[in-house]
C-alpha cells in the first residue's frame, strides 16, 4: 500500500531576533523624536525670553523720549537728568519668559545737545546659558514743545494753495464763491456773531460782517447780509507763561519751553494799543477789535502753557499803522490792568519774542523790521509825526503773525536769551511791560 505524501505548511510571522530589530530601530526614532521636541521648546521658550527682552529695552527708551524739560525740573522728566542706571532683577508681568531680567543703562554724551542711550537686558536661560538683547538710540535735547509741530495743519501759501491765498489767512478761514469770489471768511468767536473777511491774494480784511450764527466751517455767501467794508490788517501770534520762580535753569529754556500756567486775559480787550506817556496809535481809525481763546478761569489756565490771539487793526489809509501793543490781563487781578511790575510775588512782567539785540538797528534797540516784533510798531508821539526817526516811511501795511509774548513773575531779574543749542527755536525775549 502505498504511502501518502506529507507536504509542509508554510510557517508565518517574525523571529525573535526580527523583533528586536524592530523594536531597537523604533526606540531609536522615539528618542530623537523627544530630542526634536526638546529642542523646540527651548527654542520657543528662548524666543519668547528675547521678544519680552527686547520689549523690556524699548520701553525703556521709549519712556526716555517722553522727557517734558530739557533743564532739570521739579516734578518733570527732563532730558539733563538721564543717567545710567542699573535693575538688578525685573520680574514681567505673570512672569514671561519664566525669569528674572537684569537691565542695565548706559548714557554717553555724544555732543552738548546729543546722549547716546545703550539698554542691555540680559538673563540666564533654561540651560543655564548667558542670554542678552542690547538696543540703543540717540536722545536730542530738543525743546518738547516742537514734537506739537507734527500736529499743526499745514498753512496754505501761494505755493499750495489751489487759491493763491495769503498764508497769513487763518487757515481755517473758509473761502468764498459768487460775488464774493477771491475771499475768505473767517470767524474770530466761533459762538459769536461777527466775521472778518478777507482777500485771498493781498490779505486785507476788507469787511466786517455782522449777525452771523452759522459756525465757521459752514459760512456762506449768503449769510454775510450786514457787513461793514474796512481797511483792516492782521496781527496775531500768542501769549506764553511761565510763573515759576526762579526760572528754571539756565532761564533761558522757559522762553523755548514754558511751563505755565496760563492766566485769563481781560474778556473785553485781551490786548490792546494804548496811548501811553502821550504817544498815541499811529494812523488806526478806531480802536482795534482782538480775540483770545483764554482759559475761562485760573484753575483752567493750570493745564495751559499759551493763549492764543487775532487782532483786526483798522487804518485810516493805505500808508499803514503804528501803535504799542500790550498784553492786558483779566481784571481780577490787581496787577493785570496794566500790568506793574512791583516785585512781589503774584504780580509779573511781559516779555517780547524777537531776534532784535540791543543797539542794532536804532540807539535804544526797541525797532526792529515790524514783522520781528519791536516794542512798538512805528509809534509816533502826538502832533509831531517825524519825531521818532524809525516811523518815518516804516509804517505797518501788512499782516504780522508770531507776535508773541512771554509773561513771568515780576521778581525775576531780567527777560530770558535765546539757546544757541537751539538754533531752529528762537527764545531770545527782551521787556515789553511795564
Amino acid at each position: 500500500m502505498a504511502r501518502p505524501h506529507f507536504h509542509p505548511k508554510h510557517q508565518y510571522g517574525v523571529s525573535l531576533i526580527e523583533a528586536l530589530v524592530a523594536l531597537a530601530v523604533m526606540a531609536f526614532g522615539m528618542l530623537s523624536l523627544a530630542g526634536v521636541q526638546a529642542t523646540m521648546r527651548l527654542n520657543s521658550d528662548l524666543a519668547k525670553q528675547r521678544t519680552e527682552a527686547t520689549r523690556i529695552a524699548t520701553e525703556d527708551l521709549e519712556g526716555l523720549r517722553l522727557f517734558t524739560s530739557v533743564p532739570a525740573a521739579n516734578g518733570q522728566q527732563s532730558w539733563d537728568e538721564i543717567a545710567d542706571s542699573t535693575l538688578a532683577a525685573y520680574v514681567p508681568p505673570d512672569n514671561i519668559g519664566n525669569t528674572t531680567y537684569r537691565v542695565e543703562r548706559q548714557v554717553s554724551l555724544a555732543t552738548a545737545t546729543q546722549k547716546v542711550v545703550t539698554v542691555t537686558v540680559s538673563w540666564i536661560d533654561r540651560t543655564g546659558g548667558a542670554q542678552s538683547v542690547t538696543v540703543d538710540t540717540v536722545l536730542v535735547a530738543a525743546a518738547p514743545a516742537l514734537s506739537g509741530l507734527l500736529a499743526v495743519p499745514v498753512m496754505k501759501t501761494t505755493f499750495n494753495s489751489p487759491g493763491d491765498r495769503d498764508p497769513t489767512i487763518p487757515p481755517e478761514a473758509v473761502e468764498l464763491g459768487g460775488d464774493r469770489s477771491g475771499s475768505s471768511a473767517f470767524k474770530p468767536f466761533d459762538s459769536g456773531m461777527v466775521v472778518w473777511v478777507f482777500n485771498d491774494i493781498t490779505g486785507v480784511i476788507t469787511s466786517r460782517c455782522t449777525g452771523v450764527t452759522t459756525a465757521q466751517a459752514a459760512i456762506a455767501v449768503a449769510d454775510l447780509t450786514t457787513c461793514a467794508s474796512t481797511n483792516g490788517r492782521l496781527v496775531s501770534g500768542q501769549v506764553k507763561f511761565d510763573l515759576s520762580f526762579p526760572l528754571p535753569s539756565p532761564p533761558r529754556y522757559a522762553a523755548e519751553n514754558p511751563l505755565g500756567s496760563a492766566l485769563p486775559l481781560n474778556v473785553s480787550n485781551p490786548l490792546e494799543f494804548l496811548s501811553v506817556a502821550g504817544i498815541s496809535p499811529v494812523n488806526q481809525g478806531r480802536a482795534p477789535e482782538c480775540i483770545a481763546d483764554s482759559p475761562v478761569t485760573a484753575a483752567a489756565g493750570n493745564f495751559r502753557t499759551q493763549v492764543n490771539y487775532r487782532c483786526l487793526i483798522f487804518l485810516k489809509d493805505n500808508s499803514g499803522w503804528g501803535g504799542k501793543l500790550e498784553v492786558k490781563l483779566a481784571t481780577q487781578y490787581s496787577n493785570g490792568d496794566p500790568l506793574p511790575n512791583n516785585n512781589l510775588p503774584n504780580n509779573y512782567q511781559v516779555c517780547r519774542y524777537t531776534e532784535d539785540l540791543p543797539n542794532v538797528g536804532d540807539p535804544g534797540g526797541d525797532f526792529i523790521v515790524n514783522p520781528k516784533h519791536p516794542k512798538s510798531y512805528c509809534m509816533e508821539i502826538a502832533g509831531t509825526p517825524t519825531a521818532v526817526a524809525p516811523c518815518t516811511g516804516s509804517k505797518v501795511t501788512v499782516n504780522l503773525t508770531q507776535q508773541d509774548f512771554l509773561v513771568i513773575d515780576a521778581r525775576v531779574s531780567s527777560c530770558p536769551v535765546d539757546d544757541p543749542t537751539t538754533p531752529l527755536v528762537n527764545g531770545n525775549t527782551r521787556p515789553h511791560q511795564p
